[in-house]
């Protein structure tokens, strides 16, 4: 219920990959808290904490995101359509680091490498992923209302994904 800092079904949140301290995720008044450790999201695996739920068809998430510790100039904070939970997932995000701008993320084959279209932008900001059959279509707006398109790309994944929420410390254990 809101207010009482639990996640409100269907929201799961959960450590994926290999990370150095647990993390966690509350939601209350509104807002949700994500803390994560973790290596980073890039690469051919992954380590991050993940406040997800389904999303079965078109469909898309948005998110503000008001505030991220500079635990590194890559800690990243911000939203994920993932194929599953293992740590080689295909996936796309767009997320905001402290100090290094704005990233659209995507591994378009499991377990393969990241790819990676930079934007200028720093927290707060708004963010948000909108898949139409294949095509994900990452976007920031400093209002939530005017969208400017960041990058989009094909995502061969199955009709049902993980959507939600991500934050990687880029420190592990911290």
């Amino acid at each position: 219920p809101p207010g009482t800092g639990t996640l409100p079904a269907p929201w799961v949140a959960q450590d994926v990959g290999s990370v150095g301290a647990a993390g966690s995720a509350t939601l209350a008044s509104g807002t949700w808290t994500v803390k994560g450790s973790g290596g980073d999201i890039w690469g051919a695996a992954d380590a991050f904490q993940y406040v997800y739920q389904p999303l079965t068809g078109d469909g898309q998430i948005v998110a503000r995101v008001t505030g991220l510790t500079n635990t590194n100039p890559w800690a990243k904070a911000g939203v994920m359509l993932r194929e599953d939970l293992s740590p080689g997932a295909r996936y796309a995000a767009l997320v905001v680091s402290p100090t290094s701008g704005l990233a659209f993320q995507r591994r378009l084959q499991a377990n393969g490498g990241s790819a990676y279209t930079g934007a200028s932008g720093t927290v707060p900001l708004w963010l948000k992923l909108a898949r139409t059959g294949a095509l994900v279509t990452a976007s920031r707006s400093t209002d939530g209302v005017t969208w400017t398109t960041v990058g989009t790309d094909t995502l061969g994944v199955a009709a049902t994904v993980y959507v939600g929420l991500a934050v990687t410390s880029h420190s592990d254990g911290v």
